[in-house]
């Protein structure tokens, strides 16, 4: 593959990003109801899998979309037009940021009630904190598609996007190959 090249999905990542938050949004959804599953029908093997699907989304999926959001973030700082502009960007990034270690913090709480449930051990979930989770989740997807997004459609010229599909890819080979 030539470094030009890349595959699909990847050649316009932004898009991908965006593509990204519908499945957190599939993964929140089936988390939120597994409390409810586990309660109703007990600890079966769907409630098993759901976890672990959970499990395996959370815990390697979402790195790698929060390494690829902080890659595009000092992207749209050098594209800034204005000192103005730029300390907005440096805002958003500190949120976005923190935000993400807030979102692995209340994720390795939840972590381990879920690995039990995922190999077959009968666990309460907290409910709050899935609650809190989720929550999380629904306003940096909120942000990032009101600001960042946005930003990065308006100001990442071609080249810029085909860096940012190269590290989206080069992440994922990584992870894959080791």
């Amino acid at each position: 593959m030539k470094l030009d090249d890349l595959p699909p999905g990847f050649d316009e990542p932004v898009d991908a990003l965006l593509g990204f938050h519908r499945r957190i949004e599939r993964q929140l959804a089936a988390l939120g109801r597994l409390p409810a599953r586990i309660e109703a029908g007990g600890l079966d093997a769907e409630a098993s899998a759901l976890a672990g699907s959970a499990l395996e989304f959370f815990t390697g999926s979402i790195a790698l979309h929060h390494a690829d959001e902080e890659d595009l973030l000092p992207l749209l700082d050098l594209r800034a037009v204005s000192t103005e502009r730029r300390d907005a960007l440096r805002d958003l990034r500190g949120r976005v940021e923190s935000e993400h270690r807030e979102m692995d913090r209340a994720w390795r709480s939840l972590r381990r009630p879920l690995e039990a449930i995922a190999e077959g051990m009968v666990r309460s979930l907290p409910t709050d904190l899935m609650g809190y989770f989720r929550s999380l989740h629904s306003g940096h997807i909120a942000l990032e598609e009101s600001v960042l997004h946005l930003e990065a459609a308006r100001s990442l010229q071609a080249g810029d996007r085909a860096a940012l599909g190269r590290g989206m890819v080069a992440r994922r080979m990584r992870r894959r190959f080791g």
